[in-house]
């Protein structure tokens, strides 16, 4: 399982729009890929908010991800 970060996010994407060059996925497919990207690269922001919210105001942040 790879780590989600930004460079293994635009690294599947390259992947992707190099298999849709080649004719080996579909449009319908790449774009469904795309979204994926885009949901995690949210996630990363709301990850990378998060910690600076924590960092700014410690202890006052509660923990519910748990």
């Amino acid at each position: 399982m790879e780590k989600a970060n930004s460079k293994s996010i635009f690294k599947h994407l390259f992947s992707e729009m190099k298999r849709l060059k080649n004719g080996e996925i579909s449009v319908d497919e790449a774009k469904s890929q795309a979204h994926l990207a885009r949901q995690a690269n949210n996630v990363l922001k709301y990850e990378l908010d998060r910690a600076k919210t924590v960092a700014e105001f410690p202890g006052t942040i509660r923990e519910i991800e748990d």
